[in-house]
């Protein structure tokens, strides 16, 4: 639910150019969507806990570190990236209110809320370590493929529309100019 979510932060952009809408720096939609996407990552976290391990400390540290060492297998490299990914939404969802708009300014507040793109790049990869690639016909295998062909094309849609849009506004004063 909460990849679901974030593709569909992903997607809000790219659907209001195809739509002909305006896309404004910061929408209600989106951020609602984004802080339910954390919501549901917590609780991703919390259940995983509580399914791999007894919920005592020293067994959340065993999703890390064994015997001092960091965990580098399929199951270390899944969590590690897993913590990334919680660590870049709770940054986000920190940083999705108008108060932190306003201090930011929406330039800088724009650049930090690309962290999105590495948030989905680092679930997607949180995913390969835990095994997607090896069941391949999972539905959750399946659900993952699609949504990361719908982010991907969306993206590369919304990057086209948005530079015909912008090479049309550059061209038309100077037609205009070349003309008068």
């Amino acid at each position: 639910l909460a990849l679901a979510l974030l593709a569909l932060t992903l997607l809000i952009g790219p659907a209001n150019l195809l739509l002909r809408r305006r896309n404004p720096v910061s929408s209600y939609l989106r951020r609602d969507v984004g802080a339910w996407t954390a919501l549901f990552s917590g609780i991703h976290v919390v259940v995983s806990l509580k399914v791999h391990g007894s919920g005592q400390l020293r067994d959340f540290l065993h999703f890390f570190v064994v015997d001092g060492d960091p965990l580098t297998n399929s199951f270390g490299w899944g969590n590690w990236t897993g913590l990334a990914a919680l660590i870049v939404v709770a940054g986000l969802l920190a940083l999705s209110s108008d108060a932190v708009l306003r201090k930011l300014k929406a330039r800088n507040w724009k650049q930090l809320q690309r962290l999105n793109y590495v948030l989905f790049a680092l679930v997607i990869v949180h995913a390969f370590f835990y095994g997607a690639l090896l069941r391949e016909t999972s539905p959750y295998t399946i659900l993952l493929g699609l949504v990361v062909i719908a982010v991907v094309a969306g993206q590369l849609i919304g990057v086209w529309l948005y530079r015909r849009r912008y090479s049309r506004r550059q061209a038309e004063p100077a037609s205009a100019v070349a003309s008068g």
